[in-house]
């Protein structure tokens, strides 16, 4: 017996399909048994016809029944105890898995890391640009899969603005356009497949990269950070395929890596056989200095793969990033990506080409240099002026966040929770060591963007009285 209500929402159709759904399902209708004729089921439930069509056609789609000529339709034969779907009530009852985040309340002040303040995208000019790469694929002849590679008109623009801005020497046949930068350390990942592949990178460094290679059964190698960048006298008997730096601006230190360094470790690359993933770190943001010419820019023998991101010049949900591959390494790429389409949509690619072509994102860039550098000067003035030499700031006078180190008997954990009681939110950085137990005991990360600068001194007098360091 089905039973439909008329005076529901759900389509009458609907009602019979998953009717018989259930009837399957629990074994009242078994395999081989023919459903009733559409026209007797369709008088004994006062509907049409057709209804009761749709509703065995949509089973027969998908494989409850199959229809038989001077049989009608038969029941197949269906694996039980497996149900097909939940019911609304079920859905809503069903506990979420243990692995999806919490949801937390929003806080007054959240330091959050690679958040951006929605004010400073530069809306109107993306807008005209986006308008300009409709309008370019309105004219285009055939609307076609893009490019493996990404838009030959955007690998130009990035050609000739690392040129410009980083020193960096490429062509076009040489960048990768990619969906973020995880995406593109996935690319790389790839094309290093071997049993005993060892990947190294900076402690602390970026977890979202660690666990990209995690996941490719890379064996890490963590490299201690020193003021200057990377420890070289840790790298002398390290045993493996790749070394992921960031040198212009090292996360989360700010260290920067000098130039003697930097010629060392491309010779140290070059003797052991061994590539380097430049990650180009927040390089266009210097506030007080010109921004430090690419490793790559120094590199003779093809050692460096380099990358980069628009995330934070432009914003996270952008994703684009570019890698590019040194010549020696295009024909292993081709070789495994040849049948792999772009990840990129093509507007967002031929809008960014075309943003960066009319100027517009160098100045969007300049634009960013002076509301960060007033910003991370009202921060630092703020702190000093509140905390003095009780707190230790690294990686000032570039990029979008800060390393700060509290001298207080306080754990950092403790730190995070008094300071979330007053609204203000900050994050661990233990995720940023590879063992927990190296990060320093007092350690905070802080992000700029999303924090008014008027803001400032209110925090440091609120976060002063809850540390207990009046």
């Amino acid at each position: 017996m089905l039973y439909i209500d008329k005076t529901s929402d759900t389509p009458l159709y609907e009602q019979i399909y998953a009717a018989l759904i259930r009837e399957i399902l629990s074994g009242s209708l078994a395999a081989g048994e023919r459903l009733p004729a559409t026209r007797k089921l369709a008088d004994e439930l006062s509907v049409g016809r057709n209804t009761v069509d749709k509703a065995y056609q949509q089973l027969t789609a998908e494989g409850y029944v199959q229809p038989r000529v001077g049989s009608g339709f038969v029941v197949n034969e269906i694996p039980q105890g497996i149900p097909s779907q939940l019911s609304e009530q079920e859905r809503d009852a069903a506990p979420l898995p243990s692995f999806l985040p919490e949801k937390t309340m929003p806080a007054r002040y959240d330091f959050a890391y690679g958040s951006m303040d929605n004010s400073v995208f530069p809306y109107h000019a993306w807008r005209k640009s986006m308008n300009n790469a409709l309008t370019a694929m309105e004219l285009a002849d055939t609307l076609t899969y893009p490019c493996r590679q990404g838009e030959l008109a955007l690998r130009w623009e990035i050609c000739r603005y690392l040129r410009r801005n980083r020193g960096v020497l490429c062509e076009p046949s040489q960048v990768i356009i990619a969906c973020g930068q995880q995406h593109a350390m996935e690319i790389i990942a790839n094309l290093f497949d071997a049993p005993d592949k060892g990947f190294a990178m900076e402690e602390p460094g970026y977890d979202g990269i660690r666990t990209v290679f995690i996941n490719h059964h890379y064996q890490l190698y963590p490299v201690p950070v020193e003021k200057d960048g990377i420890s070289l006298n840790a790298l002398r008997n390290l045993n493996t395929n790749l070394l992921y730096v960031t040198p212009s601006h090292q996360f989360p230190t700010g260290a920067v890596l000098p130039i003697a360094k930097r010629r060392r470790l491309l010779q140290w690359a070059e003797e052991r056989d061994i590539y380097l993933i430049e990650d180009d770190y927040d390089s266009e943001l210097r506030y007080y200095t010109n921004p430090i010419p690419a490793m790559q820019s120094l590199d003779p023998h093809g050692r460096t793969i380099y990358t980069g991101t628009f995330s934070k010049s432009l914003a996270p949900s952008m994703r684009l990033s570019y890698i590019v591959f040194p010549v020696p390494l295009l024909d292993r790429y081709f070789q495994y990506y040849q049948r792999y389409n772009a990840q990129v949509p093509p507007l967002h690619q031929l809008a960014l080409a075309d943003f960066m072509e009319n100027g517009g994102y160098e100045r969007h860039i300049n634009r960013l240099r002076t509301i960060y550098r007033k910003k991370q000067t009202a921060l630092l003035t703020a702190m000093d002026q509140v905390f003095g030499d009780r707190i230790t700031v690294s990686g000032e006078g570039a990029g979008i966040h800060l390393l700060l180190d509290v001298k207080s008997p306080l754990s950092q954990d403790e730190l995070i929770e008094r300071a979330e009681k007053v609204g203000i939110r900050f994050y661990t950085t233990k995720v940023l060591y590879m063992d927990p137990a190296n990060c320093p005991r007092s350690q905070l990360l802080l992000g700029l963007p999303t924090v008014p600068d008027t803001a400032f001194m209110e925090i440091m007098l609120s976060l002063r009285q809850v540390w207990g360091m009046e």
